[in-house]
Parts: structure tokens; sequence; C-alpha cells
């Protein structure tokens, strides 16, 4: 993995996202307005669910808005982050897995 910068906008929006909902898992994604290759800069991102982070139906739909979203703002989807409702559970849902692969599909250096 390349070098990862994060702005001060997504570190504040994923950390205000997590204790908005203390007891819940939350996830995003993450974006970048920089160009492909190089060092990822992760400019913003884009909070999506708080608990309930496996329907299917309901993370399929928000990842294509925020693909549109993103196309519409040339910006591009370079990851993905997840907190897990209890602190000591630091391992990644079956979920979490695939959204990544997915992204890391679309994004050589994914995050």
């Amino acid at each position: 993995m390349g070098e990862i910068e994060l702005s001060c906008r997504a570190y504040v929006k994923m950390h205000l996202h997590a204790c908005l909902f203390p007891r819940c898992s939350v996830n995003g994604l993450l974006l970048s307005s920089g160009a492909p290759g190089g060092a990822v800069c992760v400019t913003d991102c884009v909070p999506l669910l708080h608990s309930h982070l496996s329907l299917a139906p309901i993370t399929q739909l928000a990842l294509t808005q925020v693909d549109v979203w993103c196309s519409q703002t040339q910006q591009r989807i370079v990851g993905y982050y997840q907190a897990n409702a209890c602190a000591s559970d630091s391992s990644p849902t079956p979920c979490a897995l695939k959204i990544a692969d997915k992204i890391a599909e679309q994004c050589s250096n994914a995050v």
C-alpha cells in the first residue's frame, strides 16, 4: 500500500459519525478529488449507515448514489471505513470485505 493522506474534514466527519451513534456500528465511503495513481489523498467521506450494516439493498442503493454524485463532482471513491459497535472488535465484517473488494476493483490503491 502506498502513502495515504487524510484531510481534517474526512477525519472529523468519520469521528462525528461514530460519536453520533456510540452504541452502533457505523460505516461510510472515503472520497478523493485527486488524480488516480500515486499517493491517496482522502479529501472527504460520506457516512452511510449506522447499525444493520449488512442490509444489502440499502448499501447497494447508497453506493450507487454516491458513485453518481462523485461522477458529477469530479471525485472518486477510494476507500471504506467501518467502526464496529464493540470497541474491542476490530475485525471487518463479511459485508465490509465485500465492499472493500468492489472498491479495490475500481481503485488500485484503495484504502
